[in-house]
């Protein structure tokens, strides 16, 4: 009787204990998240490899099958993605188109048929005769040295006097014909007496300036004891007091300048 009695304490004891210990919890390990994929993908492939390899397009890890379907994905959406970024942009304004104005017909452009076919001739023979030359020359082969191409240059010259002879007559006849028939220009209407005394008035005020900016200059460059401060002074006083009538002159060359182009001007065009 002692026994159990005995016994059933020490059970008793044991069991307090055991209930007075707190349990240590179990570290609870979150699981991985799935990575969403892009509605018109579909769905992954069922079957897949037990490999892990990093997966693209920043997905986090997976199967080596899984790798390559988000590769040809990927693939497959990049031609759209760039066509997205075309529309985004802006687009430039595009300037305005002027409409073509055909310019007046030149009367040196209507050449005679039996001169321009004296020009043709010209072009055509003098190209054949360079060209025979460069080949000659190109017989002597790489770098050649001067007195060698001076000789077959002097050579070619008298092998083919009557046509460099032929060439030069032909050449001053059309240059003739251009000198006859050369457009004349028109010429520049006069300026008006009332212009023409505005000119005179303006170049006075101009060479006085000139004269009196000269003096000042001559003036500064033999006064070799002023400082750098007495100089900049100098230059300053005279700016400010020649100020008005250097804008004075600049105003009258501007009104000037308005008149003359206003007098040689006929339409749209300057004569």
């Amino acid at each position: 009787m002692k026994k159990i009695i005995i016994v059933s304490l020490v059970c008793g004891l044991l069991n307090a204990v055991a209930v007075d210990k707190p349990q240590k919890e179990k570290p609870q390990i979150e699981k991985s998240a799935k990575p969403l994929f892009p509605r018109h993908w579909g769905k992954p492939p069922e079957i897949q490899t037990r490999d892990m390899v990093e997966l693209p397009g920043k997905f986090g890890k997976g199967s080596s099958t899984l790798a390559n379907w988000i590769k040809e994905n990927l693939k497959a959406d990049a031609p759209q993605n760039k066509s997205d970024k075309k529309d985004t942009t802006q687009e430039k304004p595009k300037k305005p188109i002027k409409p073509f104005v055909p310019s007046a017909p030149s009367p040196h452009n209507k050449i005679p048929a039996d001169v321009k076919e004296n020009m043709d001739s010209f072009k055509s023979e003098q190209s054949k005769l360079n060209k025979a030359l460069q080949s000659k020359i190109k017989d002597l082969g790489k770098k050649p040295t001067k007195e060698a191409v001076r000789k077959v240059v002097e050579k070619f010259r008298a092998d083919n006097q009557d046509k460099i002879n032929a060439q030069k007559e032909l050449g001053k006849s059309i240059q003739k014909w251009q000198k006859d028939n050369r457009p004349e220009r028109p010429k520049r209407p006069e300026p008006s007496e009332e212009v023409k005394e505005k000119m005179t008035e303006v170049r006075a005020k101009k060479k006085e300036m000139d004269e009196i900016r000269k003096t000042f200059q001559e003036t500064l460059k033999a006064s070799k004891d002023l400082t750098k401060e007495q100089r900049e002074e100098l230059i300053k006083e005279f700016k400010e007091k020649n100020a008005e009538k250097h804008q004075a002159i600049k105003e009258a060359q501007k009104e000037l300048q308005k008149e003359i182009r206003e007098t040689t001007q006929d339409g749209d065009r300057r004569k």
